[in-house]
């Protein structure tokens, strides 16, 4: 009887959706979150769309009775979650096989790296599949995020505001008038879609005296460069641009562009 079990991770950097999961899927799925509720730690959120890319993973290692994270023709693990539609600014994943089903939780728990990953308190959600091939051998796949919201970009802009309004108030000045420009809006776009940042062209824009432009999933999160400008007395004004880039360089599960410009 086969007993042996090769398990591999990879550590990376919410909508939930449920549907019906399969009986191995919800055993493993309840195992998982039993170890995080032991280890005082909240569950995880079921995600459809991570347990979609989960069963064509394990699929794909079950046909080809071969484990790892990436096998031939396939996209490396956070793309793959990427393409799944979740927002995320986190990801990892476990896999491992066994003859033995009722054993791949434990085993998962008993290795130092895949056990940080179901007891990581940043994910707030997972997807897992199992598929089982014509000899007996059980393949399984745990996929985990940590999901962002996903707002529009009005949502976005305005916590923009809310944080440069917040950052004014600490610093004892007044708030300034919030105006809107569509410039400020479709330049922002214009970075996210290119996925590069560009004060310089900010700048540029007709009465700008200062420009904030950065990139983050959270855009409520401001830079440094925000704090010191909140302190600045000399403006009276400001604009705030906000465009979602769904597959941005080093943030493959989308982030913000944001520009903020001051008058």
């Amino acid at each position: 009887m086969i007993r042996n079990a090769i398990l591999l991770i990879l550590l990376g950097a919410a909508v939930v959706m449920q549907a019906q999961k399969s009986p191995q899927e919800k055993q493993l799925f309840d195992q998982l979150n039993q170890s995080r509720k032991d280890a005082g730690l909240p569950p995880l959120a079921w995600d459809e769309r991570l347990a979609a890319a989960a069963r064509e993973h394990t699929q794909r290692m079950a046909s080809a009775n071969q484990l790892g994270h990436v096998l031939k023709g396939e996209a490396p693990v956070a793309e793959r979650i990427a393409a799944s539609g979740v927002h995320f600014n986190r990801s990892g994943e476990n896999v491992g096989y066994d003859s033995q089903f009722d054993d791949l939780e434990r085993i998962w728990m008993e290795s130092p790296p895949h056990r940080e990953n179901i007891l990581n308190p940043d994910y707030n959600m997972v997807g897992i599949a199992a598929a089982r091939t014509d000899d007996g051998i059980w393949y399984a796949t745990q996929d985990f995020a940590h999901g962002i919201p996903q707002r529009t970009a009005a949502e976005a802009e305005n916590l923009v505001a809310q944080s440069f309004e917040d950052l004014r108030k600490k610093e004892g000045h007044p708030p300034l008038d919030r105006v809107s420009d569509a410039h400020v809006h479709d330049l922002a776009c214009s970075m996210a879609h290119s996925g590069t940042l560009d004060p310089k062209a900010a700048l540029k824009l007709a009465g700008v005296g200062a420009a904030v432009v950065y990139n983050n999933p959270f855009p409520e999160e401001l830079p440094d460069s925000a704090k010191s400008t909140a302190r600045n007395k000399r403006f009276t004004k400001f604009a705030v641009g906000a465009c979602f880039a769904e597959d941005a360089p080093g943030n493959p599960g989308g982030t913000f562009y944001v520009v903020m410009t001051f008058y």
